[in-house]
């Protein structure tokens, strides 16, 4: 059974995000979005990322329909939210990936720590912590 009311609870607190002011010179967040392609975050968002697809694609297709509706919507609303607060199009597409994999367990009710590592820095307003960044 698909959570849609957490799940789309969450989504519309994404409406609310906020960067930390700390984001806001473009070449520290290029900066960690170097780091964000380097292992151990990328093999542990990859890894993530093929579990939950693995997840989906076990799954009615009505179901996976619903849980792509929901990614689709909160994608789309912290792209925005951060195009329109840091103008940093590269950082908005990180964040876009980030809120569909989050969507996607929270909608299935599976648990991931790394994912809801991811979740709970972006309730924060930050941005998911990377090992060595100037933010850890």
């Amino acid at each position: 059974m698909l959570d849609i009311n957490h799940t789309t609870a969450w989504i519309n607190l994404l409406s609310t995000y906020k960067v930390n002011p700390k984001y806001g010179n473009p070449d520290v967040i290029d900066q960690y979005l170097d780091q964000r392609d380097a292992d151990p975050f990328d093999s542990q968002w990859m890894a993530a990322h093929g579990d939950l697809t693995a997840i989906i694609d076990s799954m009615l297709v009505a179901d996976r329909k619903k849980i792509e509706m929901l990614q689709d919507r909160a994608s789309k609303q912290i792209y925005e939210t951060l195009i329109g607060q840091t103008s940093h199009f590269d950082l908005a597409a990180s964040a876009s990936d980030d809120v569909r994999l989050i969507v996607g367990f929270l909608v299935t009710g599976r648990v991931n720590s790394f994912v809801l590592e991811m979740k709970e820095s972006y309730e924060r307003g930050d941005l998911p912590n990377v090992e060595g960044s100037p933010f850890s």
